[in-house]
């Protein structure tokens, strides 16, 4: 790779293409109460519960999270978190991270 901004593979890995689906979606997701919203691969993002209540399980995490508006989490590990509306709830995932900072770039750069 000349560029250190390029894209580091033709064919993405799975954790690429769901942070880069994730990045082409809306920022925010509205979630009527007792909604599911199931998220895969996302280590190194973050949860943010921006109204409403959220209930947040992460695989490999022992303890549930309960988010109210302004609060975040951070997702530690790979594998499926599932977010949950414990009541109607806006919630934004933000990527963190190397990989967050390159998707958000090339994002930018290809106008997508």
């Amino acid at each position: 790779m000349n560029n250190a901004f390029e894209y580091p593979s033709a064919k993405p890995t799975t954790a690429r293409r769901d942070i880069l689906r994730l990045l082409q979606k809306s920022d925010v997701l509205s979630l009527s109460r007792d909604r599911m919203l199931s998220v895969r691969n996302a280590r190194e993002s973050r949860v943010h519960c921006l109204s409403g209540m959220l209930w947040i399980t992460e695989d490999k995490r022992v303890t549930d999270t309960v988010l109210k508006p302004n609060e975040s989490l951070f997702i530690a590990h790979d594998g499926l978190v599932l977010v949950v509306a414990l009541e109607e709830s806006r919630v934004s995932i933000e990527p963190e991270g190397m990989l967050g900072r390159i998707a958000r770039m090339i994002m930018r750069a290809t106008g997508l």
